[in-house]
Parts: structure tokens; C-alpha cells; sequence
């Protein structure tokens, strides 16, 4: 069947509108922050062969593009024959294709008159899902096991009847219950409203229509993709990165990445990477190939909307055993760390070969910092709190802009929970949140700079918990770029009992009042340093992004009369 343009751009953005009101419904009715506040889930329509079709437009790129991968552990778990009209699909496993434990995945099969022609996902990072401490996160964790509740592939729907007694088996592991059952119920709901949706759709244009569509929107991204690789140099290149300690050791984690371009082909091998972690910085291979995709993706076509078809022209090697590729009973719970830094290994290794197009490493983590606990105190809001603060903002200069400030960057890239919605539902109190100057990286065009959040938390039996990257190794440049700064964690800054963290931190009792002090790594500037043009220099002193002494160390700027 052939679909005129006109039909097939209307048809594209209808799926991504389905997409996109699932999210917003989700976050809408959610409880949870990470979700009605940072958005820290991800929505997408998939085709019956779970390919993605269309994905919500503020999805985060490390959730939807390991969906294909969980979703065939869904159906190799269950069984195809076994997925019925009305069933939902639920798992959390990493090792089926996904991210961490928090990051839970419903799935609604699609069916139109008996046959199924798709499927919708909706997966988002629970508060809380078990495990050591509040928020489910520590990098000390060495098992999955230890991260807190592991949910094989199951059924949660059957003839769309709900299974209570798996909803009381996941609800009674996790720390909040109601807002773990709140959330869930968000997420179902949003698969009911997607199908609603598409069920409008096919009534207007049909089925044949639909499916005509699907495979034409994934060949043209294909096509579109494929040629902007192709006006990459051809040749083999190479790069690496590294991580701050794995959660037990300190010694650097490398991430290896060996890139070779053939035409419209890129082959990228991560198999040199270091082996596994003993403690919880590790990913998944699903994870590692999109650390991978979104950086090839950003570079290539970032003006197409996202699918399957971005991604035909990219073949990802790891090796079984490696940080990127991270096999039983290993925990993934930093997996975010690892896929940053294969994005900016990655992105480095293409620099030869697309100059013009890469951006210099930025901040480089998810910057995740759990505070949480009781607060047993005769004015506290609850006895329970949880907040998950995101310290992670800087992107790398490119070849024509400076980086962009204090926002998160990359493959994860959740919002921040303003300050006055993290005070209204936690007993914390801000006393600052605003850019650094000085900590993005020199070059003919500067780094972002990362920014600061500075709380006191008020609770008497809270704890804090760090699951982060780059507080020893620097964002790197390139071309003569300056590196970014590192990333800095502090308890009572300037106080006598001050108290430098890792960016690997186990669970810490905080006593009432303890300041906390979080401030992300900058990203990499790009290019000669003395190369900048004067005026952007004025401009970043008049703005506060830099002090007189950086102009002068860095750029041998001087302001007249000085």
C-alpha cells in the first residue's frame, strides 16, 4: 500500500501524540515527584514486531530505546502464544533487556479485530521499589537481589481483570504504598487511554492504513539517517572514558569504545571495556546499545522524530562479563553512570570523523542523590519522606555554541523538582540554587557551566545515599577545549564538621539540620581557548558565568582599566 505524504505525516504525528498524552496523563496522575515534577518516565507505540514507531517527545532515550529489548524478555518470559486480548504486561528485570530496578515497564498488546498489530509501553522510575535504604538506590550493592524487588514477566492484566494478588505482592515491598500503588495505577491507566486513542485512529483511516504507515515511517528514518552517516569520514577510531570507582573500588572503570564507519554503517565495540563491577556500577548490554544510539542519534538526524528505523545503521558490540554487557547476579542500580560515559566515549571517538558535529563531554552523570528517612518531629508533614535530587547539568561546547548551563544532559534527561515543590512535600529547606561560574571548560567555545543545590534537611532520622559520577575525573574537551570541573559533595560546608562525599556513597545518617551541599561537573569547552571571540567573553563576565581571574587565566582577557 502506498500513503501519500500528507496521510503519512498526519499518521506520524498522531502515533507520537498517543505517545505523548500517555505520559502526560501518567505524570498527571501520578504521586510520586519523579514523575509529576522531573518527568522521569517514558512512553512509546510500538509495532507488532516491537519496533518502536513513535515515542513521547520528552521520553528519555535510555528508557524507550531499551524497550524493544525488555519487551521480547516479556514475551519470551510469558510466551507469545500465551499474550491475549486484554492482557497488561509487567517487569522490572534489567537482565530481560532493562535499565535498573526502579524503572519498572507495562506493556498493553494491541489488537484489532482478533490480530495483533502493536503494542504500548509505559515505563517509569519508581520511588522506591525495595531494597537497602530509601529510594532503592546504593552503589555498595553487589546483587540484584540486594536492590530490592526483582518482577519476572507477568501478567498483570488477564481479559482486563486486574491480579490483585501480584498488585499486593509488589505493593507490600516497596516503602510507600500508596504512592507505589498510585503510580501504578497511573501507568496502566495511560495504556488504557494510548489504545482508546489509536482504536480513533484506525476508525478514521483503517488498519491496512496504520500498518502501511508504520513500516514507511521506519524506512524513511532509516534513509534519513543513513545518509547523514554517510557524510562522516570512513576509518577506524578510538576512544575512552572513565568512572570513579564501581561503588566498592576506587581505581577508574574504563569504557572503551572502538568506532569504525563504512558508508552509511557505524560499528561501535565496547567489548574492550573493564569487566564487571563487584559493586553496583554496571548496565546491561540493552543499556550500553543506547548510550551508543543516542549518541550517534544527536549527531545524525536529532530533527526526525525518534524510532526503530534511527538505529538500523548502528551495530553495538560488548562482551559478556564487562561493565557494559554485566551478566548474573551483578547490580545495575548506577547504570545510568556507565551509559554516560559510553555516550561520551562514543561522541570523543566520532570527533575525527564529524568534527563539526560532535559536542564535548558534559557533565557526565545522572548525579542521583537520595535523601530520605522518618521524621518523627511533632510538626512533621509525614513520617515518611523521599527525594531523589538530580545534581547533574552541563552540556559540552560544540563547534558553534557554547554549552547549554545547569540542565540535565544526555540519554537521561530528566527535569530538576523546583525548589518550592521539594519544600512543600519534603522537610528540607533551600538556601541556594542557581549556575557556577568557572566550572565550564575553556575554548573558543565555553563548556556549561553546572550549577549548585543547597539544602538543609530538617527530618531527625534521615539518611543520604549517592549514586553519581565525575567527582575525580573532569568532562574533557575537545580540540584544545578545556576540561569541565568535577563535581562536588559536601555535608555542613565551612562548618568544623564539614564532610566531603564520593560521588559513590553509601547510605549516611544525617543529623536535624545538616546542610547539604551538591554541585554537578561542567561540561568540556571546544576548541583554542585564545581563540575566543572577545565579545563572548564580555558577555559571560556580564552574566556571571565567569570571574575576572578565568577570563585572565584562561583567555588572557583583561577588561580596560584593569
Amino acid at each position: 500500500m502506498t500513503i501519500d505524504p500528507f496521510t503519512l505525516a498526519v499518521l506520524q504525528n498522531a502515533l507520537i501524540g498517543v505517545a505523548h498524552e500517555m505520559k502526560l496523563m501518567t505524570m498527571r496522575a501520578a504521586y510520586t515527584q519523579l514523575w509529576k515534577e522531573q518527568g522521569d518516565l517514558s512512553c512509546c507505540v510500538m509495532d507488532w514486531d516491537g519496533e518502536i514507531v513513535a515515542q513521547d517527545p520528552t521520553g528519555f532515550p535510555i528508557h524507550v530505546t531499551t524497550m524493544p529489548f525488555q519487551l521480547q524478555g516479556l514475551i519470551d518470559g510469558i510466551g507469545r502464544d500465551n499474550i491475549r486480548p486484554g492482557d497488561v504486561l509487567i517487569t522490572n528485570d534489567p537482565f530481560l533487556g532493562g535499565t535498573h530496578l526502579p524503572d519498572v515497564l507495562l506493556v498493553r498488546p494491541l489488537y484489532w479485530a482478533g490480530e495483533l498489530y502493536g503494542f504500548l509501553c509505559n515505563r517509569g522510575h519508581w520511588a522506591d521499589i525495595g531494597g537497602m535504604g530509601p529510594g532503592s538506590y546504593s552503589p555498595a550493592t553487589k546483587e540484584l537481589i540486594q536492590e530490592g524487588l526483582v518482577i519476572p514477566p507477568l501478567k498483570l492484566f488477564i481479559g482486563d481483570k486486574l491480579q490483585k494478588p501480584i498488585v499486593d505482592l509488589v505493593i507490600r515491598n516497596v516503602r510507600d504504598s500508596s504512592v507505589a500503588l498510585g503510580d501504578m495505577r497511573a501507568q496502566y491507566a495511560s495504556c488504557f487511554t494510548g489504545e482508546r486513542r489509536l482504536k480513533e485512529v484506525i476508525g478514521r483511516y483503517g488498519i491496512g492504513t496504520i500498518k502501511a504507515a508504520m513500516k514507511e515511517i521506519l524506512a524513511r528514518s532509516e534513509q534519513l539517517t543513513r545518509a547523514r552517516i554517510a557524510e562522516f569520514k570512513d576509518g577506524e577510531y578510538h576512544a575512552r572514558d572513565c568512572l570513579d570507582g564501581d561503588g566498592v573500588r576506587d581505581d577508574p572503570q574504563w569504557i572503551d569504545a572502538r568506532v569504525s564507519i563504512s558508508g552509511s554503517d557505524i560499528r561501535v565495540d565496547l567489548s574492550g571495556s573493564s569487566l564487571q563491577s563487584r559493586g553496583g556500577i554496571n548496565c546491561s548490554r540493552a543499556s550500553a546499545i543506547s548510550g551508543v544510539q543516542y549518541a550517534i542519534k544527536s549527531i545524525t538526524d536529532p530533527e526526525n522524530p525518534p524510532n526503530a528505523g534511527s538505529y538500523r545503521a548502528i551495530q553495538v558490540i560488548t562482551k559478556p562479563g564487562t561493565l557494559c554487557d554485566a551478566q548474573p547476579p551483578g547490580s545495575m542500580v548506577g547504570y545510568g553512570e556507565v551509559v554516560y560515559r559510553v555516550l561520551d566515549a562514543t561522541m570523543r571517538a566520532l570527533s575525527d570523523a564529524a568534527p563539526s558535529a560532535v559536542l564535548a563531554s558534559g557533565s557526565g552523570s545522572t548525579g542521583t542523590t537520595v535523601v530520605g528517612g522518618g521524621d518523627t518531629r511533632p510538626n512533621a508533614k509525614k513520617p515518611f519522606f523521599l527525594t531523589l535530587e538530580l545534581s547533574s547539568g552541563a552540556y559540552g561546547a560544540r563547534a558553534t555554541k557554547d554549552g547549554m548551563n545547569a540542565i540535565r544532559y544526555g540519554a537521561g534527561n530528566a527535569g530538576h523538582v523546583p525548589i518550592e515543590a521539594d519544600e512543600m512535600e519534603n522537610p528540607i529547606q533551600f538556601e541556594r540554587y542557581e549556575v557556577m561560574p568557572d566550572t565550564g571548560g575553556a575554548g573558543r567555545f565555553r563548556g556549561g557551566n553546572g550549577f549548585c543545590r543547597v539544602f538543609r534537611v530538617l527530618a531527625d532520622q534521615a539518611s543520604i545515599c549517592i549514586c553519581a559520577d565525575r567527582h575525580r575525573s573532569h568532562p574533557q574537551g575537545l580540540f584544545g577545549g578545556k576540561p569541565g570541573a568535577t563535581a562536588l559533595y559536601v555535608l555542613n560546608p565551612g562548618a568544623p564538621n564539614e564532610r566531603r562525599l564520593t560521588s559513590k556513597t553509601p547510605y549516611v545518617p544525617l543529623e536535624p539540620g545538616t546542610l547539604v551541599w551538591l554541585q554537578s561537573a561542567g561540561g568540556g569547552g571546544y576548541g583554542d581557548p585564545r581563540s575566543r571571540d572577545p565579545q563572548l567573553i564580555e558577555g559571560d563576565l556580564r552574566n556571571g558565568y565567569i570571574t575576572e581571574d578565568f577570563a585572565m587565566r584562561e583567555y588572557g582577557y583583561r577588561k580596560a582599566g584593569r
